[in-house]
């Protein structure tokens, strides 16, 4: 796909997220993200963020600069920033993986939820978020 543009970043919760907060969260995600062409993946610790976004530049930028000003987070670090060839997260308005609980979502959620993750880039970027502290920059490259 011509054009084609993917941004990480990672941030520290100025509070943890409820189950249900987190679920709300990710409702109004799809819905910005499905309008905007923009696919990703969001990672919760119940502390830290790690966030892929992945589109076309505009978009991507645009839902970033929203994202940055959110009061919920804040020390937002981007990880990677610039042209990919492909999406990784495809099929995902928005996917989730939390180790905290199960978001309270209160509709039919086909998107993935506390994933089993087979994707080998996935599979990376959950252990380096695991690993690393909240300062530590991720090093994997897509």
């Amino acid at each position: 796909m011509a054009g084609l543009h993917h941004l990480i970043y990672q941030s520290t919760a100025v509070l943890p997220l409820s189950g249900a907060e987190l679920g709300r969260l990710l409702v109004q995600s799809r819905t910005h993200n499905d309008e905007a062409g923009i696919t990703g993946m969001l990672l919760y610790d119940g502390n830290r963020f790690l966030q892929v976004l992945e589109g076309p530049p505009n978009s991507v930028d645009a839902i970033f600069g929203r994202i940055s000003l959110d009061c919920r987070h804040t020390e937002v670090e981007v990880l990677a920033n610039g042209p990919v060839a492909q999406r990784q997260f495809g099929n995902w308005s928005m996917g989730l993986v939390n180790h905290i609980e199960s978001p309270v979502i209160g509709i039919d959620d086909v998107q993935p939820t506390l994933l089993t993750v087979q994707d080998a880039g996935l599979c990376m970027l959950l252990h380096d978020f695991q690993r690393h502290a909240g300062n530590a920059r991720l090093q994997t490259s897509f």
